[in-house]
């Protein structure tokens, strides 16, 4: 399963809690991706929110995740359309490796400087 997570407590900005409609920054980024997916005709993304991701020293946070390859948490974007459009074409060259595993030189220049964490695949316990 392959899915994104934001974060709806995650700050609008690193001052300020909401933006101008009241919104956490979190909930205005899965908005943005929830528009551009619908945009784009696309239902192959999961939509997921998640109360806080703990990665509070960034904003607007997001779990890029998948149970059979590397999975990642990033933080620090803008929520805005831009954002919510480098996150997917990340998540798009991510679902074309076998591993997860995406070549730094192919990242839409909105991804770099955003990752917090990778993380393993969960694996069946050995018998």
């Amino acid at each position: 399963m392959r899915s994104l997570i934001f974060c709806t407590t995650c700050k609008w900005s690193p001052a300020a809690k909401t933006g101008p409609d009241g919104q956490t920054g979190g909930e205005t980024l899965a908005r943005a991706m929830e528009a551009l997916l619908a945009e784009r005709g696309r239902d192959d993304v999961a939509i997921e929110r998640q109360a806080c991701l703990w990665s509070c020293t960034r904003h607007c946070n997001v779990w890029l995740r998948d149970d059979r390859r590397f999975s990642y948490l990033a933080g620090g974007f803008e929520p805005k359309r831009e954002a919510a459009e480098a996150i997917l074409a990340w998540f798009d060259l991510h679902g074309a490796s076998d591993t997860g595993e995406v070549p730094f030189r192919t990242w839409p220049d909105g991804m770099r400087g955003h990752f917090l964490a990778r993380l393993p695949p969960v694996r069946d316990p050995a018998p």
